[in-house]
């Protein structure tokens, strides 16, 4: 058993799940302290959550940190000596006693695809019944909740249910300093910079993603791994691109530098630290340049936000309509979030008027219907104008950030808000 004081050391982030795992240790370890208080000890632990979140560290953590003999089953057989194997194994643990179990991947148990009769769940219910008033606690993990029958994890027989998610934005960070720890980083690494890459990643690809930059790197013959390999290696997880296939001379390569250009020239204006990057590379729809636009953590309170958001989404296509005086046919997902925010200010949020408000698709007339609509054509419309007007006014800067980013391919929120900073000088020096 380890120091408490090392508890969850190697374990980042995930600190109000930690809190309950400390605390259910100290409740096994000091079992008699929390009895004399009329508590009962807690039948059993369900951790899940999706795949390479630390479930399984987590439990192990526990293990190696109780007084109580260890036993972990994982199915590895797919014959039907499976169920024989779990009986011996949990015979064992009431000769044993105290004793912990950890059922590793529960949700594997069963190949029936009519789980929740599967013979392997039955088994697995009746054997932690067995325990009810033994000094066993059983652990189980699962990247599936809703495969296992919910008879199976009810409280009584698993009474801490604990869900385990991607880590977030502040915990990606520290993972990703913790994975890149030890090894040999050049002066210009960014980290934060990388995670902005990454949408929702697991610690598993966290880890995967700083190996594989090393990989880029030694094959390089470099020493030192860099933001090149960092971003290639994020880039190719997070949208299956790569800045090193974009050929120099595409001629479609400035129409979506200055698409995304007008993306972050809006944000900057509008809602600086809204863009998180942008990159002309091809995102996963196999269209050109993808930028990342941050959310505040008020942004479904916060009414000024939401709508400098649809402008910052309108400034791609206004960006591209300006320069080249043609119908931007690259700005599809962005009108589709646009007009999902927006028909939520004329209905949900009834801004205009409560005579857009659609009670139901069945028994809303069609003149409200249409209301809705039409406002919603013309908020669309008005935010649309005004983005062309602040992009006009701000010409200078939008050629220079399209430019800058045709030839570096991609750009971050501190080297735009350098970019916007210079440029923007000039561009109020030649309106006087």
């Amino acid at each position: 058993m380890k120091n408490n004081r090392e508890l969850f050391k190697d374990i980042i982030g995930y600190d109000d799940i930690k809190k309950t795992l400390k605390r259910t240790i100290d409740v096994l370890n000091n079992q008699e302290k929390y009895k004399k208080l009329g508590s009962t000890i807690p039948h059993g632990l369900f951790i899940y959550g999706p795949p390479g979140t630390g479930k399984t560290s987590l439990s192990l953590e526990i293990i190696d940190n109780v007084k109580m003999k260890p036993y972990i089953i994982r199915k590895t057989k797919s014959d039907g000596s499976f169920i024989d194997y779990l009986n011996q194994i949990f015979e064992e643990a009431k000769n044993n006693q105290p004793a912990i179990i950890l059922l590793d991947d529960l949700d594997k148990f069963s190949e029936n695809e009519e789980k929740t009769n599967s013979e392997e769940f039955v088994a697995v219910q009746a054997l932690i019944d067995d325990t009810k008033n033994k000094n066993i606690f059983v652990i189980a993990t699962a990247n599936d909740k809703k495969v296992l029958p919910p008879s199976l994890i009810r409280s009584g027989r698993f009474d801490i249910k604990i869900s385990v998610d991607n880590p977030d934005e502040k915990d990606s960070l520290k993972i990703i300093e913790y994975y890149l720890k030890g090894k040999k980083l050049a002066k210009d690494v960014n980290i934060k910079n990388i995670s902005y890459i990454l949408s929702n990643p697991s610690c598993a690809d966290l880890e995967k993603i700083c190996n594989q930059a090393g990989i880029y790197a030694g094959y390089k013959n470099k020493k030192e791994i860099g933001m090149d390999e960092l971003i290639r290696a994020a880039l190719e997880w997070a949208y299956s691109t790569n800045l090193e296939d974009i050929e120099e001379d595409n001629e479609y390569l400035i129409n979506i530098a200055y698409h995304e250009a007008g993306h972050a020239l809006i944000g900057e204006l509008l809602e600086p630290g809204i863009v998180s990057f942008i990159t002309v590379a091809e995102n996963d729809s196999n269209t050109g340049g993808i930028t990342i636009l941050h959310n505040n953590d008020n942004y479904f309170y916060d009414i000024k936000f939401m709508k400098n958001k649809v402008k910052t989404l309108l400034g791609g296509k206004a960006a591209t309509e300006i320069v080249f005086n043609t119908c931007d046919v690259g700005s599809n997902s962005d009108l589709r979030r646009v007009y999902s925010i927006v028909r939520r200010f004329v209905d949900d949020y009834c801004m205009l008027g409560f005579d857009s408000w659609l009670y139901s698709f069945d028994e809303t007339s069609e003149k409200v219907k249409e209301s809705k609509d039409n406002k919603t054509n013309k908020l669309v419309l008005d935010y649309y104008t005004e983005v062309k007007e602040l992009l006009l006014k701000n010409r200078y800067t939008l050629d220079v950030l399209a430019n800058i980013l045709k030839e570096k391919k991609i750009l971050f929120h501190d080297e735009i808000e350098e970019i916007f900073k210079n440029s923007n000088k000039y561009d109020k020096m030649t309106k006087n």
